[in-house]
């Protein structure tokens, strides 16, 4: 049944009060369903609802949890017949976790307000929380969707679900809706067919306001705050044309002040109010009436919601009267009622004296705050049922006032109390089909359901035994439905209580035996059917004397199934009388008189119960007038003595009832302290005393003379005023015809409450935290918890006090929450409305449980706020804001500042192969601190300690690449101080720095230091790198020319004086030659790490490690005549460009940089260093280096740069750590042109390509000089060559180490026609015909016809062996691509001429356009033509119409993989400690080129390289000094043997052409991208608030977080981690390129920091 005026009063459920108590009822079924672990589990506020689908004809409960999901069971036994979950539809609920603060509501936010359903169509209608998209986080980004499904099925209604965020208010354009900002507490209603629902905040956080939403219209509060949350009771109404609930505090300044006015006026700021809204015809609202407590502005102070209960609407045919139609009724947190006409609310300030003006004002003995809504009862007389926390539930008695008008008094309590903390729900009545005597009254509170008799027996509510109920929500209610009930468990359950279904009779009940005079008896025939046989029945008994039956009068022997039978039962006061006048006679009241008949039966079918229960009622009745008062006991809300409401007093009222058939007259009164007198009789006046002292007094007691008719009642009031501080009581007596009566008057006076805050102190005694020295506005104290080095436990406890005389009530408290620090109960302590007896104590205790940092670490503070307010009024908010301090050990060196000098810089996966750190030692007693000592010693930066005992000292500065996660170095202890770690097993490394030699910031050493390192030149001699040599098989034959003690590159340089080389090993060895000898490997310079003994700031090589050095740069093989530039290889990124390099600037009058070279234009002076080189595509020295000559050696890079006059760098990247300079160290002139600039000491002079349109035509005698290269490029022709010098009239059969390469977008076969002959492949071949055709030295035309072919396709031809006149090319290449479709109609040709000529030179990469003919080139497939000849010549190139646009385009795909958007980029060289491709790694026994690119792309790595013939890995970028161009890729793939998969050593790369390069977010809500910071774990850069999500971190849930918890500032790291704080702790930035390492793992197209580097946003 549907409740929409809230009146809290149920009649129709089939609720039997005898049935409850019979014995059988009890548990019937729980449910509770089976949620995977990992998933947001069930929570039930919402109530369940209880309905019967006309499709299912049986009752079902519905229940809605706050994860999202619905379930539909069977009323009778719970069985699931429907269930639906909104997450697995993308609306998965909205994390607490994503609220500061704010825990009102545990874990998941999703479907809070009990939903709706419209008979008529069987629809539930329901508003979910989630967030805007699916994945999102961040209370910024939550969600309401307002559904509609069918019921049973639970199948959305068409046009559902609706999100209305950013929807304006129909009565204000500013204010637009937003789900994150709000919680939908409030039960919905529907009106008229219009769903209703009630919005309010998260506590008081955010920028909230209150919201009505009408699914026809939208209403909002204005202002600031005034949510609409009533403890989830639901919006009232009592008809179609208007609305009413209750709004708490506000935020801000309100509109009426101290100013009356009318609830007809409007009012923008409609704070701690009672608001009543008309409802148009189409759903829309306006404002129509309101009430404002007079007191509203003490009540928003101190958080005294009036809206912490809804409105409450009692049936006005009995609850009326005087005038007074309607009544509308609700009660606040601060203890009072306000019972108002619903007619007219009454406004703000408008009684005659400037107070309220309502029809009464209630304030409940205790004075304890109030949730949820009051319940009423309209039978016997009426009855108001208000429960407050920590106190019994009040029942109060509907009587009249003299004027006429309703009035209630305080008749009775339960013995029992609610709970001190928040969570009584609204008082819920039944009966048994509206009959009087069968009321039943059910209370919840967190401790479970209690049931009472509703009605009140001598001031007492007689409590129903039931099953007990644990572990409710807060705010539950029960549901019902014929005959059971349902309850909701905090942990996901759902429970439901009734009576066995089999009973074995069906008898009449309940029995009415109507009126009956006291002194008199009524007789009724009960008639019972037997549902089954009945073998016996045993007999009756019956609970209450007034009532009686006889066993004889029951059936004898068996009675069949359907066999009716009656026996009497009598209602009998014949022995009853209104005054016994002597012990010996009993005595009886007049009123409804009720009990319970049970029925015990044997039956012959098992299964049914043995025990059948009637309910028997009756009304005994007085002919006499019958004088009683009610209550017994009128106990008058305290005075607070000096408070500003203490000169009113209090007030309350009593009843006076006449409950005989015959007029009663009142004849005088009276009162004394004793009930027997003496009496002291009362002369009525205004305001007639009721106590010797007018401590008591009444200004409605009704005249001597008054006659109160039969039934009838008299309400008068009571006025408690006094500044006598104490108790005090008073008995008042009533004489009437009908008898004398009386009630006693108590009140108690006391001082206002003082509070007395304070914190625990380390020696057990007691810190005073003051008062806010401005009460009104919020004061901050902080609390420091203590420190500790290392994980452990501190607790610190505050308390209050109350040295006042009445009770401190703690009216705000908002405690911390957290993993490391937090209180310890945040649920229970210090909860809201908690009320300290005067002289009592209160405590709270806030814990500190940090987890450990490593040593050296810079002090970490943890903090956390505890919000906190109380009716003290000199108190004030106190942000009570405590700390701990995590301080760690120092070890080894300190500075002068106290220290240490070395700081952790990560765990780090080392590898024997390959170390971090190179000098090693082995110590029994090793520890950190020693370890640091011996880095010191060395003046090295670095030390780390592994496996315990092992220290590692240098100055290698470690790749990010292999930082792991601290806790790999958490296993190892160390020797010397087992309470260090020393490494962890696996091979990892616990790293130490010297903060004044390095900055983990930049990434680079600080102040004057220097690493170790080989200089690029010594003397004549310029650096060419780490190389491998062997004892056995030395690489320089010259002998060992060293000396062990003062050996250094420059004495080595001497004593080889004249040799082609030099090199340096193992520290004390110098070796000489004129020849590289056996075939040396470049190894990585890291390789090459001792320090120079005559020298330490040099390194010599290593064990089997040259530091070579080369005469002049140039590096030269024993197994080779020609001189070879090192190191320049092909780049994934290739381009075309024109023959001859030209310098476009201006004259110059001094030396300068060009502006552009080529298609290079000039970037800025960039660093540079020797150990990472900026720039590592490519290396190359020269003793008349230019810029232009650099430009033309990297011609296939995105990237030179020219440095220290003679040296050119090339690359397609700039290296981790590189920056722009500005210290003018490009300052060395060209040693090839003194009229440039070429860099300066670890500065590069760097130029950028730069793409644009050229056309030109080439010369048949251009000189150019060729990079040995495999490129694809559109509409170009790429001819390269180790060694050539290119002149006119080449045989193309004398090419030295020569590739053609052209791609055309062909169909069918192609014909390359060269003179008069041809080279033909049929669509399958993979051979072309060998014969005695020759390419002539005259022109090669490649033309097409019959194209069918796509645009801007690829097509391969393979073959085996080519012949021509004079020799044999075997297994070579040669390549075509084009971009323009070739069709009938294309008739420009391109030609091809080569002649011979002798001698060597370097060469330069040349292009040119092809076109396409119709007549010579048809039927090729998908194919490309590769050729080229074994012998050594020159060539040169000729074209005509070349035109092209230039830019960067990726390398050609070799025959062992598919054309597609992935082009071969080359054969890269590889380490296991150095990884070219160190991103992402996978490995299988299936792997082929397709599904390693396929892994790399769905990590979103450009670049696939494969290894070892079942290895894969992925990257940005080709990393430590990799590069192209290597040999022994040629281990097939181990899941297709035709293709290659790289060897040892080296990888097959490729390059994905289409890849979009992710990016850094600039901006996320009003978050903006503030830098790159180095972090630590030690020292983080934001403390306030993090986590980590290994699946669905991005910026924007990151920021969200941070914002949602009230932080300015965020930053994502290391891919994972999330940080907030609102300052930063550190200002060391480093360059931004440094936080882009690492993409989010819930976006790839992010970068999301990387190890150690913050990407920091702010606002």
């Amino acid at each position: 049944m549907l409740d929409p005026s809230q009146s809290g009063y149920l009649p129709n459920h089939k609720i039997d009060p005898n049935v409850i108590t019979g014995g059988s009822f009890g548990q019937i079924w729980q449910f509770k369903a089976n949620i995977p672990q990992g998933s947001p589990q069930d929570q039930f506020y919402a109530k369940p609802l209880v309905y019967t689908p006309s499709s299912l004809g049986r009752q079902v409960v519905i229940a809605f949890s706050e994860a999202n999901r619905i379930y539909v069971l069977d009323a009778i036994n719970g069985t699931l017949i429907a269930s639906r979950d909104l997450s697995l539809e993308g609306e998965g609920p909205f994390k607490v976790s994503d609220l500061p603060t704010c825990n009102d509501i545990g874990q998941n936010i999703g479907i809070t307000g009990t939903p709706v359903i419209d008979p008529t169509t069987g629809t539930a209608y329901f508003w979910a929380k989630s967030y805007q998209i699916s994945g999102q986080s961040g209370w910024q980004n939550g969600a309401y969707r307002f559904h509609a499904v069918d019921i049973p099925t639970l199948v959305e209604r068409p046009g559902f679900p609706t999100n209305i965020h950013g929807s304006k208010a129909d009565n204000d354009d500013t204010r637009r809706f937003t789900g994150g900002t709000h919680l939908q507490r409030a039960s919905l209603n529907m009106v008229n067919g219009v769903i209703f629902a009630g919005f309010g905040g998260h506590c008081d956080l955010f920028n909230y306001t209150g919201w009505i939403i009408g699914m026809n219209g939208t209403w909002n509060g204005g202002g600031g705050g005034a949510g609409v949350w009533q403890s989830g009771s639901a919006l009232a109404s009592d008809n179609s044309g208007r609305l009413f609930f209750a709004t708490g505090n506000g935020k801000g300044p309100t509109v009426n002040q101290q100013v009356p006015s009318s609830g007809r006026v409007h009012l923008s700021t409609l704070s701690e109010c009672i608001v009543n809204l008309g409802i148009a015809g189409n759903g829309s609202l306006t404002q129509q009436d309101y009430f404002e407590p007079a007191t509203y502005l003490g009540l928003d102070a101190g958080d005294r919601d009036l809206g912490s209960g809804g409105i409450c609407l009692p049936d006005p045919s009995v609850f009326s009267g005087g005038g007074i139609n309607r009544l509308a009724i609700t009660c606040g947190k601060s203890g009072d009622c306000f019972v108002t006409n619903a007619d007219n609310l009454g406004g703000y300030k408008m009684s005659a004296s400037g107070g309220d003006a309502i029809v009464q004002s209630l304030s409940v003995p205790g004075g304890g705050s109030i949730f949820g809504t009051v319940g009423t009862y309209p039978l016997e007389g009426g009855y108001l049922y208000i429960t407050p926390v920590g106190n019994p539930t009040f029942v109060y008695s509907l009587g009249f006032d003299t004027s006429g008008r309703p009035a209630f008094t305080l008749v009775g309590q339960t013995a029992e109390l609610s709970p001190g903390a928040v969570g009584a729900g609204s008082a819920t009545i039944t009966s048994l089909n509206g009959r009087a005597g069968t009321a039943l009254l059910w209370i919840t509170d967190t401790n479970g359901l209690r049931a009472y008799q509703a009605v009140p027996v001598n001031g007492k509510i007689v409590r129903v035994n039931i099953p007990t109920t644990p572990g409710l929500t807060k705010f539950s209610r029960p549901a019902f439905g014929d005959g059971r009930y349902y309850l909701p468990t905090f942990s996901g359950a759902i429970l439901a209580f009734g009576a066995p279904v089999a009973v074995p009779l069906n008898c009449t009940t309940p029995v009415d035996f109507g009126t009956v005079s006291i002194g008199s008896s009524a007789t009724v025939n009960v008639t019972c059917t037997p549902n089954v046989g009945i073998t016996k029945v045993l007999g009756l008994t019956i609970e209450k004397p007034t009532f009686s039956a006889l066993n004889s009068s029951l059936p004898q022997g068996y009675l069949n199934a359907g066999q009716s039978f009656s026996f009497p039962v009598t209602f009998n006061l014949t022995a009853f009388v209104l005054s016994s006048g002597s012990t010996s006679v009993s005595s009886v009241t007049p009123g409804v008189l009720s009990t319970a008949l049970t029925l015990y039966t044997n039956n012959s079918v098992s299964g049914y119960s043995n025990q059948q229960g009637v309910t028997l009622t009756g009304r005994a009745v007085s002919e006499s007038p019958f004088l009683t008062m009610n209550p017994l006991q009128v106990t008058l809300p305290g005075i607070v003595v000096g408070s500003a409401g203490s000169s009113n007093g209090t007030s309350s009222t009593f009843l006076i009832q006449n409950l005989g058939n015959s007029n009663l007259t009142i004849l005088g009164y009276a009162y004394s302290d004793e009930s027997n007198g003496p009496f002291i009789n009362i002369t009525l006046g205004t305001n007639t005393p009721l106590d010797p002292n007018g401590v008591f007094s009444s200004p409605n007691l009704p005249v001597i003379g008054s006659i109160i008719i039969p039934g009838g009642s008299v309400t008068a009031s009571v006025i408690f005023t006094t500044s006598d501080v104490g108790n005090h009581f008073s008995i008042l007596t009533v004489f009437s015809n009908g008898g004398s009566a009386f009630t006693i008057l108590t009140g108690t006076a006391a001082t206002v409450p003082v509070a007395l805050l304070e914190q625990s102190t380390n020696e057990g005694g007691w810190l005073t935290i003051p008062h806010c020295a401005i009460p009104s506005q919020e004061c901050v104290y902080q609390i420091d918890i203590g420190t500790l080095p290392s994980t452990g436990s501190l607790f610190k406890t505050i308390r209050l006090t109350n040295h006042g005389g009445s009770d401190l009530v703690i009216t705000k408290s908002k405690p911390p929450e957290g993993t490391i620090l937090g209180a310890t109960n945040p649920t229970t302590d210090f909860s809201e409305s908690l009320a300290i007896p005067p002289g009592n104590k209160s405590s709270a205790t806030v814990y500190f449980q940090p987890g450990s940092i490593p040593l050296n670490s810079d002090p970490v503070v943890y903090s956390g706020a505890w919000t906190l307010n109380t009716n003290d009024l000199t108190f004030g908010v106190h942000v009570l804001n405590f700390t701990g301090s995590l301080v760690p050990p120092r070890v080894g060196p300190l500075l002068p500042s106290g220290s240490a000098q070395f700081k952790y810089l990560g765990c780090f996966q080392d590898d024997a192969n390959a170390r971090i750190e190179t000098i090693a030692s082995n110590n029994a007693n090793n520890s950190n601190g020693l370890c640091q000592q011996q880095a010191l010693t060395a003046k090295l930066p670095f030390a780390g300690t592994e496996f315990q005992t092992q220290c590692f000292i240098g100055f290698f500065i470690p790749t990010t690449s292999r930082q792991v996660d601290e806790s790999k170095c958490t296993t190892y202890t160390c020797p010397g101080d087992t309470s260090q770690f020393c490494g962890g097993n696996g091979g990892f490394i616990s790293l130490y720095y010297d903060s004044t030699k390095y900055s983990p910031s930049t990434r680079s050493f600080v102040g004057n230091y220097t690493p170790p390192s080989a200089p690029p030149r010594v003397g004549n001699y310029m650096y060419s790198g780490c190389y491998t040599d062997n004892a056995g098989s030395r690489t320089l034959g010259g002998g060992n020319v060293g000396n062990g003690n003062t050996n250094s590159l420059e004495s080595c340089a001497a004593a080889c004086k004249g040799s082609a080389y030099f090199g340096a090993e193992f520290a004390g060895e110098c070796f000489c030659g004129n020849t590289l000898q056996n075939f040396p490997t470049l190894k990585p310079d890291s390789q090459c790490y001792m320090l120079c003994p005559g020298n330490s700031s040099e390194v010599c090589g290593a064990g089997s490690r040259l530091t070579l050095y080369s005469l002049n740069g140039t590096v030269q093989s024993s197994s080779s005549s020609s001189s070879v530039v090192s190191s320049i290889t092909s780049s994934i990124v290739s381009r075309t460009s024109s023959s001859t390099f030209n310098s476009v600037t201006a004259t110059p009058t001094s030396p300068s940089v060009p502006t552009l070279v080529g298609n290079y234009q000039y970037v800025e002076c960039h660093s540079d260093n020797t150990t990472t080189r900026t720039l590592q595509g490519g290396f190359a020295g020269a003793s008349d280096m230019t810029i232009e000559k650099c430009a033309s050696l990297c011609t296939s890079f995105t990237y030179f740069g020219v440095e220290y006059s003679t040296e050119c760098f090339c690359g397609n990247t700039l290296s981790f750590g590189s920056f722009n300079t500005t210290d003018g160290r490009c300052n060395m002139l060209c040693a090839g042109n003194a009229n440039e600039f070429c860099g300066g000491p670890n500065g590069l002079t760097l130029y950028q390509f730069k793409s644009q349109t050229t056309s030109s035509v080439l010369s048949s005698t251009s000189s150019t000089s060729l990079q040995s290269t495999n490129i694809s490029s559109s509409s170009s022709l790429r001819i390269s060559t180790a060694s050539s010098s290119i002149t006119p009239s080449t045989s193309l059969s004398s090419l030295s180490t020569t590739s053609l390469s052209i791609s055309l977008n062909i169909s069918t076969t192609t014909t390359i026609s060269t003179s008069n002959s041809s080279i033909s492949s049929s669509q399958s071949s993979s051979t072309i015909s060998q014969g005695s055709s020759t390419l002539s030295s005259s022109s090669s035309t490649l033309s097409s016809g019959n194209s069918t072919g796509s645009p801007f396709s690829t097509i391969v031809l393979t073959t085996s062996s080519l012949s021509t006149s004079s020799s044999v090319l075997s297994s070579q290449s040669f390549t075509m691509t084009t971009t323009t479709p070739l069709s009938s109609s294309s008739s420009s040709s391109s030609s091809i001429s080569a002649s011979t000529s002798s001698g060597s030179s370097s060469f330069l990469l040349q292009s040119f356009t092809v076109t396409s003919d119709s007549s010579s080139i048809s039927s090729v497939s998908s194919t490309t033509l590769t050729l080229s000849s074994p012998s050594q010549s020159s060539s040169s190139v000729s074209s005509q119409h070349s035109s092209e646009t230039t830019s960067p385009t990726s390398t050609g795909i070799p025959p062992t993989s598919t054309a597609s958007l992935w082009a071969y980029a080359g054969c890269a060289n590889d380490t296991s400690a150095n990884r070219a491709l160190g991103a992402v790694y996978t490995y299988n026994s299936t792997m082929t080129v397709e599904s390693c690119q396929t892994f790399c792309l769905s990590k979103n790595y450009p670049l696939a390289g494969l290894e070892s013939g079942n290895q894969c890995f992925c990257d940005l970028e080709l990393n430590f000094n990799s590069s192209i161009g290597r040999t022994g890729c040629t281990t097939p793939c181990i899941g297709k043997s035709s293709q290659i998969c790289g060897g040892s050593r080296v990888l097959s790369v490729y390059n994905y052409t289409n890849f979009e390069y992710p990016q850094i977010v600039p901006s996320a809500s009003n978050y903006n991208v503030a830098g790159c910071f180095l972090d630590s774990s030690a020292t983080r850069i934001l403390s306030g608030y993090s986590f980590t999500s290994t699946t669905n971190m991005t910026v924007e849930s990151c920021i969200g977080t941070c914002q949602t918890k009230g932080f300015s500032k965020a930053g994502v790291e290391f891919a994972k981690q999330c940080y907030c704080g609102n300052t930063v702790v550190s200002n060391k930035t480093v360059p931004i390129e440094d936080c882009k390492a690492q993409f989010c793992t819930g976006d790839s197209t992010e970068f999301c920091g990387s190890a150690n580097r913050l990407l920091l946003y702010s606002t």
